[in-house]
Formats: C-alpha cells, sequence, structure tokens
C-alpha cells in the first residue's frame, strides 16, 4: 500500500499542527519562567523587609537628645551716670587744680593740691587773682586798668581785709599826677607801716627805689 502524498494545493495538516503545539510550548515555557522569576523577586523582597523590620525591632531604642534650652537673655546693665566735671579754679602761681570737696565729684588727674574747694576757697582764689592783675597794672604804670580792678576789688571785697584799697587807689592818683597824691602819699607811708604796698607807694608816688 502506498503513501498518501498531498495533492498539490492542499495544505500539509500534520506539520501545522506540530509547529503549533511547539509554539504552545515554547509559550508555557516561557511564561512559567516569567512567573518563577516574579514569584522569586517578591519572595526576596518579602524577606528583605521582614529582615528590617527584626533589625528595627532588635536595635536599643536611640535615646532622644533633649531640646536645647533656651539661653536667658543677657540683662541689660547700665553704666553709672557720669559725674559731672567739676570746674577747678587754679592757683595763680602753679597753675595747679585743687582736689574737689565733694567726696562723690569726680578728682582731677594729675597733681593736685591735696583741700579740697571750698566757696570760700574760690573766693580766696579770685582776690588773689584780682590782687595780681592790679600789681600787673602797677608794675607798667597803666592807671586806667589799674583803677577798673581795684572797681571790681572793692565791689567783691568791701571788708578789704589786707587793707590794700586805699593803696592802690593812692598809687591810681599818683601814676595819673592828681594835686595832692604827694603829701597823701608821704601819709600812707609815714602810717601804715605794716602795709605790703608801702614799698610801692614809695616807688611810684615818693620817687624811692
Amino acid at each position: 500500500m502506498s503513501a498518501r502524498v498531498p495533492e498539490p494545493g492542499q495544505p500539509a495538516r500534520p506539520i501545522a499542527k506540530l509547529a503549533w503545539l511547539l509554539s504552545i510550548g515554547a509559550a508555557l515555557v516561557l511564561w512559567s519562567f516569567l512567573a518563577r522569576d516574579r514569584v522569586n523577586r517578591s519572595d526576596v523582597a518579602e524577606r528583605r523587609k521582614l529582615a528590617d523590620t527584626e533589625s528595627a525591632a532588635a536595635a536599643p531604642p536611640r535615646e532622644q537628645m533633649p531640646a536645647p534650652k533656651a539661653l536667658p537673655r543677657p540683662v541689660e546693665t547700665h553704666a553709672p551716670s557720669e559725674k559731672p566735671a567739676l570746674a577747678l579754679v587754679s592757683v595763680a602761681t602753679d597753675g595747679l587744680p585743687y582736689m574737689p570737696a565733694s567726696p562723690t565729684a569726680n578728682a582731677p588727674t594729675g597733681p593736685v593740691h591735696p583741700h579740697p574747694i571750698t566757696p570760700e576757697h574760690a573766693r580766696i582764689f579770685r582776690e588773689n587773682a584780682t590782687i595780681q592783675a592790679l600789681n600787673d597794672a602797677m608794675d607798667v604804670k597803666d592807671a586806667k586798668t589799674l583803677r577798673r580792678f581795684l572797681t571790681r576789688y572793692r565791689s567783691e571785697y568791701p571788708e578789704d581785709a589786707q587793707q590794700l584799697q586805699q593803696g592802690y587807689e593812692l598809687i591810681a592818683d599818683c601814676l595819673e599826677g592828681r594835686a595832692g597824691s604827694r603829701a597823701a602819699a608821704q601819709r600812707y607811708f609815714d602810717e601804715e607801716t605794716a602795709s605790703s604796698l608801702r614799698r610801692f607807694v614809695l616807688r611810684h608816688c615818693l620817687g624811692g627805689p
């Protein structure tokens, strides 16, 4: 019995069926591989997650650092107000200031005279300064300036404790050449033997040295 040969134009059914079966088998194998790989990845991820959870549970709890405390704000301290500067009176001879009278006053820097300044001291200083101005005017024979300071001297020191005002006025009269000034000067020189102006009356009024 001879094999049946397919007629021309008739498809070979067994070969087509075999190819179809092979395609299905290959698809099943590929699907199985992909499914297994997906399962393996999911399993690995699950195990890793489980391991991380167990590690976190086994690790000792971290100590919470206390929140930093706010530092107290520094208390603003105001420097004590400076004491007002004391108006010092200089000594006519050396120009040094005096120690202030008030214990709370600022002491001057540098050399000072030890006793404090009081109103009485200030008055004495002004009197000495006025007398010095009178002597300067007398030395240069400036009668006008001599009378000007003599007016202030009489106004501020009417008591004339040193008995000088009469002598200065007499010398001013002599410098101006007023009548009777020489005779008055002679009386002053003869009578006021304790006056510190006696020798100046002798020089400016009586022609002495």
